[in-house]
């Protein structure tokens, strides 16, 4: 049998040599007398030049950027751990040293040079209480950084670089268009996760505008398929014209890692950030002092506004500028100085944009009636500054919900200023509808079915005037702001 092998497989190379030649006749017999010939083991010849042309593109891309990404590194003090086990280990750890309480964190991040002299950008979260800023270049040179300033609302930090050990001016990146990007258009996010110097990862566009992520007060993000993972954040996601359309800051996952959903601010906001901070310091932000959320179709309809969009006025800062004009909670802002008002996210954006010291025309919805008001646009107060407190608040009761006044111990136990007043909610039966609409101890009642509730008798005046068929609308306040809660029938999934 060994000694037929070699015999029996020359047999079987012909007979398949002879099969190929019989089967390409039949192949060339039925093709089309136009059909270009076939190239075996090829790709079709413009699809070969445009991936070689898209690889080309994220070179020339990646190449483009590399001097101007950085690698940005912090040191941190922070508190040791309450464990005496804990603050042993950490004192093993760190060669016993230390003793006093506290531990250096060193953590990474990403930035990128946007001035030749130095001007760099970052995250807020990247530098937020660093006590030292490092930034390295793609050379291996390590420079000092100062933060100039940071705007936590947006997530943008500013830094500026110490001058080049060899007095080489830096090389900044250019901005580009964020609004001009589509969905579907190409990205590259360039940063150091896991402390990896100069990742190049590409991606798409995968949507725009995203709001309501929790991650900054002012949220219109870029959302991209690009690789982000942690230590991309600060990094510039770039266009294929190499030209930066946002700051990568966070990413949606379960799992630490990188899911196919990450998150950059664009740089049409990053921009005028940039400038606010170099200039002014902060950032210059228009305010009218009103607390805004978003209507769904059967709050606005129950509000008697019928089933549109906006913004909602949840609540009236005395003493505002909205206050000023007649605005009051409950009505529905549907335009802002000509433009539609999609939702609240879109109107925080418009005002904060608009020029200070200017009237802005808003139109509102309030009863069903159409009106257009006129508001002075003034600066958004500081974080720091002392602001007038929203109007006081209220709660419900006899809906899965149980309710106290506010006793200065109340208020000091739910963190309240001791002179507050009100009536509070102490407990929320849990599965109850109310819960569900996320209603939970420690709210303060400010309406009840748009009745006013400042004491436990307005309270049950309230309660008894409503429709239970119709559910009942609230007005919380959480100590930061008021919303509308809708909570329908039935009320509380407790035993009867």
């Amino acid at each position: 049998m060994r000694r037929l092998d070699p015999l029996l497989a020359a047999v079987a190379l012909l007979a398949a040599a002879a099969l190929t030649v019989l089967i390409a006749g039949l192949e060339r017999r039925r093709a089309p007398a136009d059909a270009p010939p076939a190239q075996a083991g090829l790709v079709a010849p413009d699809a070969r030049q445009a991936a070689l042309g898209l690889s080309q593109a994220f070179r020339d891309v990646s190449r483009r950027l590399r001097p101007s990404v950085l690698n940005i590194t912090t040191e941190r003090w922070i508190r040791r751990a309450d464990n005496p086990v804990m603050q042993l280990m950490e004192q093993f750890m760190e060669g016993g040293g230390g003793g006093r309480g506290v531990r250096m964190e060193r953590s990474s991040g990403t930035g990128f040079v946007v001035r030749a002299d130095g001007i760099a950008v970052t995250n807020d979260h990247v530098v937020a209480q660093a006590k030292r800023v490092l930034a390295r270049l793609d050379d291996g040179t390590e420079v000092e950084a100062r933060v100039v300033g940071t705007d936590p609302l947006s997530d943008v930090a500013v830094l500026r670089l110490e001058p080049r050990p060899d007095g080489a001016p830096y090389v900044p990146v250019e901005l580009g268009d964020s609004d001009a990007l589509d969905v579907g258009d190409w990205v590259i996010a360039i940063g150091n996760p896991f402390g990896l110097d100069q990742t190049v990862t590409a991606g798409i566009v995968s949507a725009k505008g995203r709001s309501r992520v929790g991650i900054a007060a002012y949220e219109d993000f870029i959302q991209t398929d690009a690789a982000i993972n942690p230590g991309n954040s600060g990094g510039p996601l770039v266009s294929l014209d190499g030209r930066v359309v946002g700051v990568t800051t966070a990413i949606a996952t379960r799992s630490g890692g990188y899911q196919g959903v990450g998150f950059a601010i664009p740089v049409t906001m990053t921009r005028d950030v940039i400038e606010d901070i170099l200039v002014h310091g902060r950032v210059v932000r228009g305010w009218l002092g009103v607390s805004i959320q978003d209507a769904s179709p059967e709050l606005a309809e129950r509000l008697g506004l019928g089933r549109r969009g906006g913004a909602l006025i949840s609540g009236v800062l005395p003493g505002s500028p909205a206050e000023q004009a007649g605005l009051r909670a409950g009505d529905l802002i549907v335009a802002a100085g000509g433009r539609p008002v999609e939702d609240s996210t879109r109107l925080r954006h418009q005002i904060g944009r608009a020029p200070l010291g200017r009237p802005v025309e808003l139109g509102i919805v309030r009863d069903g009636a159409e009106h257009v008001v006129s508001v002075d646009v003034i600066e958004r107060p500081s974080a720091d500054a002392p602001t007038a407190r929203a109007e006081e608040p209220e709660p419900p009761q006899g809906v899965g919900i149980r309710a106290r006044e506010l006793t200065p111990e109340l208020a000091e136990a739910f963190g309240y200023e001791r002179g507050a007043q009100g009536v509070v909610i102490t407990g929320v039966d849990p599965g109850s509808s109310a819960a569900q609409a996320g209603v939970r101890p420690g709210m303060v009642l400010q309406e009840v079915d748009r009745r006013p509730v400042r004491t436990l008798d307005d309270l049950t005046a309230a309660i008894t005037a409503i429709e239970p068929a119709r559910g009942v609308l609230l007005r919380v306040w959480d100590g930061d702001s008021s919303n509308f809660v809708l909570v329908r029938p039935p009320f509380s999934s407790r035993p009867r």
